[in-house]
C-alpha cells in the first residue's frame, strides 16, 4: 500500500510540475508577444487605429451614381472647366457657359468670344478672362453682369465675393501690372510692378489685396507678399521672403494671410509678421486652401510613404495622416480636407479624423463638393454621387 501511495505522490508531484512549466512557458509566451506589440507599435498602431475609424465612424457612401439629367455631357471639345457659383454649376466650353441646377436641370447657355477662356469664382460671382488675351467678364447665375477689355494681354485673374475683380496683366514698361475693379466694371486701382507676381488674396474686408511677387536670388526661388489698400498710394507692409515658390494664398475670417508654396507654408498676421511655417519632406502633389485651413499631399520619396497633412490656421500643431501613395487630388469644401484617389473619395475633419468615403468605378480628374453632392469631374461628362458625411 505504501508503495502505491508513494506512486501516486510521485506523479502528482510530476503533474504539478509539469503544469507550472506549461503556465510558466505561456506566461513567458505572452510577455514576449507583448514585449514584440510594444516594439513594433509604431507599425500596428496605426493600422488599427485606421480600421477602427474606417469601418466604425466613418460614414460609408454607396457610390449609385444620379440619374434623371446625370451624367451632364460635354459636346464638343471635351476641354472643359466647372465650378459651382451660388448653388450653381457654371460649365465653361468651347464658345458658351452653361448653367445648370444642382439636379442637372439646365439653366442658361451665354456665349462668349474667348480664344483661351478660363473661369474662377467668389461666392456669387464668377469670373471669365482670356488668358493672352485682353477680354474679361464677370457672370452671376442670372446674367452676366458686364464685359470689358484691357490694354494688355490678362496673365490670370480673380474675383471676391463682393465680386471685386482682380486681374494681373502684361505690361511693356515692368514685369507686369495688377488691375482691379468693382462690381460694376469701375476700375478702382492699378500697380505697375517690377517683380513678377503669382498670386493676389483679397483682404477679408475687400478694402485691398495682397500679392505674391517671387524672385531668383543666387538660385534660390523668393516669395515675398506684399499687402496694398486700394483708396492709398503706398504699400501697407511688405513681408520678409520665404523661400519657397508661391502657390496659393488666402485670409481667414480672423485676417490671418496664409500662403501655401512648393516646399512650404507659412502664415502672416495683418500686420505682415510671420506667424510660422512648416517645411515639407518631400514632393508637393496637391494643395487647397480655405479660410485659413490649409491641407497638402506631400509624397516623402525616401520614406516612400504619402502624406495628408492639415494646417488649421497654425502651422503648431499639423495633423500628418498617413494616405495611399495613389491620392492625386486634395480640395477643402466647407471645412473638410477631401482626398481623391482614382478608386475612392475620402474627407477628413481638420482634427485628423476619417468622416466618410465613397467608392469611385469611373475615371475621374477632379471634383466639386455642395450640399452632401460630389459632382465628378471626368473626361467628357460630370457625375453626381450622393456624399453625405
Amino acid at each position: 500500500m505504501n508503495h502505491d501511495s508513494d506512486d501516486m505522490i510521485e506523479k502528482r508531484k510530476r503533474r504539478s510540475k509539469l503544469r507550472a512549466f506549461r503556465n510558466l512557458l505561456l506566461f513567458l509566451l505572452i510577455v514576449g508577444f507583448c514585449g514584440y506589440l510594444y516594439v513594433q507599435r509604431d507599425m500596428w498602431i496605426p493600422k488599427l487605429e485606421g480600421i477602427g475609424s474606417r469601418y466604425d465612424s466613418v460614414t460609408q457612401n454607396d457610390g449609385t451614381l444620379a440619374e434623371g439629367n446625370f451624367p451632364l455631357t460635354i459636346s464638343g471639345s471635351s476641354s472643359y472647366q466647372a465650378d459651382i457659383v451660388d448653388d450653381t454649376l457654371f460649365l465653361l466650353h468651347d464658345a458658351y457657359l452653361d448653367t445648370y441646377s444642382l439636379h442637372g436641370d439646365s439653366g442658361d447657355t451665354r456665349q462668349h468670344a474667348f480664344q483661351n477662356a478660363m473661369m474662377c469664382s467668389g461666392g456669387k460671382y464668377a469670373l471669365l478672362y482670356e488668358s493672352g488675351g485682353t477680354s474679361f467678364r464677370l457672370d452671376t447665375k442670372h446674367k452676366n453682369v458686364y464685359s470689358k477689355s484691357v490694354d494688355n494681354d490678362i496673365i490670370s485673374g480673380t474675383v471676391s465675393d463682393n465680386g471685386t475683380v482682380a486681374l494681373i496683366t502684361e505690361s511693356s514698361s515692368y514685369a507686369c501690372s495688377i488691375l482691379v475693379y468693382d462690381n460694376t466694371g469701375k476700375r478702382i486701382y492699378q500697380r505697375n510692378c517690377v517683380e513678377y507676381v503669382v498670386d493676389i488674396a483679397f483682404h477679408k474686408d475687400n478694402d485691398g489685396l495682397c500679392f505674391t511677387s517671387v524672385q531668383v536670388e543666387n538660385g534660390v526661388m523668393n516669395s515675398t507678399i506684399t499687402s496694398v489698400l486700394f483708396h492709398q498710394v503706398d504699400t501697407q507692409w511688405t513681408s520678409m521672403p520665404l523661400e519657397t515658390m508661391s502657390v496659393k494664398s488666402g485670409f481667414s475670417s480672423n485676417d490671418k494671410l496664409c500662403v501655401v508654396g512648393n516646399t512650404a507654408c507659412a502664415y502672416y498676421s495683418s500686420t505682415g509678421e510671420m506667424l510660422g511655417t512648416y517645411n515639407y519632406n518631400g514632393t508637393l502633389v496637391s494643395a487647397d486652401l480655405e479660410n485659413g485651413k490649409a491641407a497638402l499631399i506631400i509624397q516623402d520619396d525616401q520614406k516612400r510613404n504619402t502624406s495628408l497633412v492639415l494646417l488649421d490656421q497654425s502651422v503648431s500643431s499639423p495633423k500628418v495622416i498617413s494616405i495611399d501613395s495613389s491620392a492625386e487630388l486634395v480640395r477643402v469644401f466647407d471645412g473638410d480636407a477631401i482626398v481623391m484617389s482614382p478608386g475612392n473619395i475620402t474627407s477628413y475633419a481638420f482634427s485628423g479624423d476619417a468622416i466618410a468615403t465613397v467608392k469611385l468605378e469611373g475615371a475621374y480628374t477632379s471634383f466639386l463638393k455642395q450640399d452632401g453632392y460630389l459632382f465628378l469631374l471626368g473626361y467628357d461628362q460630370i457625375d453626381r454621387v450622393d456624399f453625405k458625411e
